[in-house]
């Protein structure tokens, strides 16, 4: 980040920036980017619990989540079938 970036306030962002709106707003975004395809309610419930935490601690938590979704995705790939 420059020091021009820091002097800016949150309402300078360009339209469509990342911003920090929290796990509510996290969640209604990929909602609506998987279109009507919702999280599950352990996903949703364990991505809560992570950005509940500080910034600091969220890595452990958001690697575990990948590997156990990796995990589930690799159970149910059918091109993975019994050979």
């Amino acid at each position: 980040m420059s020091t021009d970036d820091e002097r800016r306030e949150p309402d300078d962002l360009e339209p469509g920036a990342a911003t920090d709106g929290g796990p509510a707003e996290s969640l209604a975004a990929a909602g609506d980017a998987a279109s009507g395809d919702a999280a599950s309610d352990d996903t949703r419930d364990a991505l809560l619990d992570i950005e509940s935490k500080p910034l600091a601690e969220r890595a452990p938590g958001y690697q575990s989540l990948a590997d156990r979704l990796r995990a589930e995705l690799e159970q149910s790939d059918p091109s993975r079938g019994s050979s």
